[in-house]
């Protein structure tokens, strides 16, 4: 509990940590508020590259929470990121919604579209836009020897009603399956592209950052396998036995997200 008083920015996941479905739990609104009067950072961090940023700032500004495009970090972000570093100006064959491809192209890579034209990389992203005969075509320029990356490898994506989507991880397996082949990277959590981007933003220290979420296998193994305190929060996913169960043992364990203020 004592590192919490040390962090400068924090990064929360939102599902489950400071929202179920549409409802915010209770005393997020303020507790935002108080961060920001207190100088801390925070950034909203998704998984989720179905959706684009504009989506996010609306649906936390709806549920009261003043968030701008800069706060927001999806997954998608983590791919743009890695691309600028290791895969600059490549064309790319993209599985997935009209949102993730708007990100893409704003960071300034080329699409291919047509079935003839031969792209560098194929990236794979929670497509609820997907049909077969693009899923086919990934499938054989994979085949042909054409690396393929993910946005994340989460195979479930939780709705209202206790029930889940097949996420990004599911397709991946789908993938995998027809290829046999493993994808070159996952750029989202819980591996470090996300941090890396942040420490360039903020020239933060990893003892400076906080990962707060839900989900042990996402939000606290990124906390874990990046150096930075891990926070779970008992309001969605995860539970103490589960952690236990998994042997996925956060840094720290509180009920709610705005308990973090008793400690900074």
């Amino acid at each position: 509990m004592n590192r919490l008083k040390d962090i400068k920015c924090f990064l929360f996941d939102m599902d489950g940590t400071i929202y179920l479905g549409n409802e915010l739990l209770p005393g997020v609104a303020d507790f935002f508020r108080t961060l920001r009067e207190r100088g801390k950072k925070f950034y909203f961090v998704t998984n989720n590259s179905s959706k684009g940023h504009s989506h996010y700032v609306e649906k936390l500004r709806k549920l009261g929470i003043d968030a701008q495009t800069e706060d927001i970090i999806i997954s998608s972000d983590a791919l743009t990121y890695y691309l600028d570093r290791e895969q600059p100006k490549s064309k790319l064959f993209v599985l997935g919604t009209p949102e993730l491809q708007e990100t893409i192209s704003k960071a300034g890579y080329t699409i291919i579209e047509d079935e003839t034209t031969r792209p560098d990389l194929v990236v794979v992203g929670f497509d609820m836009t997907l049909a077969y005969q693009k899923l086919a075509r990934a499938c054989r320029w994979i085949d042909q020897g054409v690396p393929y990356l993910a946005t994340h490898g989460d195979v479930r994506c939780p709705i209202e009603g206790g029930e889940y989507l097949p996420d990004s991880g599911a397709i991946l397996a789908l993938i995998k399956t027809a290829t046999g082949k493993e994808p070159l990277i996952i750029v989202g959590k819980p591996n470090h592209y996300i941090v890396d981007l942040l420490r360039d933003r903020g020239s933060y220290a990893r003892s400076e950052l906080a990962m707060v979420g839900d989900r042990l296998t996402t939000d606290i193994a990124f906390g874990l396998n990046n150096h930075i305190l891990s926070v779970l929060v008992l309001t969605g996913e995860g539970t103490v036995a589960e952690a236990d169960r998994l042997g996925i043992h956060p840094d720290v364990i509180l009920p709610r997200a705005v308990d973090i203020l008793k400690y900074i």
